[in-house]
């Protein structure tokens, strides 16, 4: 029953930091000169290797194969955060608890795992916009947290 309600905390945390970090990156592709989708489609590279990269356009195939594994990996990530959190944290050990959460998730993502497995950003930000990539998944975690925090 405790896995249960931890799950359900990470499908709720990880949904949030998958739509802010995946917004974030959206813009950062734009203002580096890609399209909106371009972040989110690499993220399908290592199911698509050849194409994710390079893809620009919204599909199916690229766009929903990558918003998926985004939000995949971020329900992941969740489940990380709601272990460090617990049931019920402080404000403060919440914002610690996301902090901690996204500055793993970028070391794993970027120095520990194989390139086939990164989330493949890198094809169209600099590595100085993972900062508020990261920054928004920890965000997004913490903000869904905050919100349904018992008083």
């Amino acid at each position: 029953m405790q896995f249960i309600n931890l799950l359900a905390r990470a499908f709720a945390s990880g949904t949030g930091a998958a739509i802010a970090s995946g917004a974030v990156a959206s813009r950062e592709g734009v203002n580096n000169g890609s399209s909106a989708v371009a972040p989110i489609n690499a993220v399908a590279h290592c199911v698509w290797p050849a194409e994710a990269m390079l893809d620009e356009r919204a599909s199916v195939r690229l766009t929903g194969t990558g918003a998926f594994i985004h939000w995949g990996a971020s329900v992941f990530w969740g489940l990380l955060f709601e272990s460090l959190r617990g049931r019920r944290a402080s404000t403060g050990a919440i914002v610690r608890a996301a902090g901690i959460t996204a500055a793993t998730a970028y070391v794993v993502d970027y120095h520990v795992v194989p390139e086939r497995v990164t989330p493949g950003f890198e094809a169209h930000v600099p590595p100085r916009s993972f900062v508020p990539i990261y920054a928004a998944l920890g965000a997004g975690l913490a903000l869904v947290a905050l919100a349904t925090k018992r008083r």
